[in-house]
């Protein structure tokens, strides 16, 4: 199992220049085979952070991942945003794990 995080500083605005290519690819990449998790997020301490959570079963799945018409889109977005300095930041990083388990954390109900 992999799990990939990324990182995105964007200058105010930025990101929403990139929305509608990120919001294809959100919807498209959750139905891939092999993707557990496919979450874009923006910091609530950080408005201008995005933040990129993914889960694969593998290398295999990750690798079609990147095959697909709709991520090309958003690699040009995000590439065209890093041109014209909408991304002051970027980071990428996969985690390779054995397994996962449950935390064994539940929240009160009453």
């Amino acid at each position: 199992m992999l799990i990939v995080a990324v990182v995105f500083e964007f200058v105010p605005g930025g990101f929403d220049r990139c929305k509608d290519s990120i919001m294809n690819a959100i919807e498209n990449s959750r139905k891939e085979p092999g993707a557990q998790i496919y979450d874009w997020a923006i910091d609530v301490t950080a408005p201008n952070r995005a933040i990129i959570f993914e889960v694969w079963d593998d290398q295999a799945a990750l690798d079609a991942h990147f095959t697909h018409p709709y991520m090309d889109t958003m690699v040009a977005a995000l590439s065209e945003a890093n041109i014209r300095g909408d991304i002051t930041h970027y980071s990428a990083e996969i985690y390779d794990v054995s397994g996962k388990r449950d935390m064994g954390f539940v929240l009160p109900t009453k």
